[in-house]
């Protein structure tokens, strides 16, 4: 019994004296797997917004996000479109950016829009136009571009309906 003993423990020592080398090699590559994703995120978010630009020339990728404030309605099934632009007077417009892709504008929430268009120098402008009769009250709008650093636009009021509503902040330092 002694013996049985004494080889059981033996046993266990040399169980655990194999396992410590191998939790930490584990660990170690899982941090350098994390570590590696981490950068592959970064990268690809990088190109996404730093070398946007499209196929062709005068071609280019832009991101809109836009935050929905809380106080806004559950959800609106409005329909919301985009036009922004430069100080020279070049405009992109989104005809329309709820739809079966991305679905209705929720409360307290954010979506992202690629827009691909004409390059266009500094973003400036940005309006917003909702046709409906739900109601929506967006908070923020931030305009990514290839070339510049993004632009925010604060809403956090109801848009009327029809006319565009925003901000013509071209010619102003």
């Amino acid at each position: 019994m002694k013996n049985l003993s004494l080889i059981i423990t033996f046993s266990i020592i040399v169980v655990f004296s194999h396992a410590t080398p191998t939790l930490v090699t584990r660990t170690q590559l899982q941090m350098n797997l994390s570590s590696m994703l981490n950068q592959t995120q970064q990268q690809i978010n990088e190109t996404r917004l730093i070398g946007g630009r499209g196929d062709s020339i005068g071609r280019c990728d832009y991101l809109i996000t836009i935050k929905t404030s809380c106080d806004s309605p559950t959800y609106t099934k409005d329909h919301i479109s985009l036009l922004f632009g430069d100080a020279h007077g070049t405009e992109l417009f989104v005809p329309r950016l709820d739809g079966p892709d991305s679905g209705p504008f929720k409360k307290c929430s954010t979506m992202s829009f690629d827009v691909p268009g004409q390059c266009i120098d500094k973003i400036c402008k940005l309006y917003l136009y909702r046709n409906g009769t739900d109601g929506w009250v967006p908070e923020t709008v931030v305009a990514y571009d290839y070339n510049y650093p993004p632009v925010i636009f604060n809403y956090n009021f109801f848009l009327s309906d029809g006319p565009g509503t925003g901000y013509n902040r071209c010619g102003q330092p």
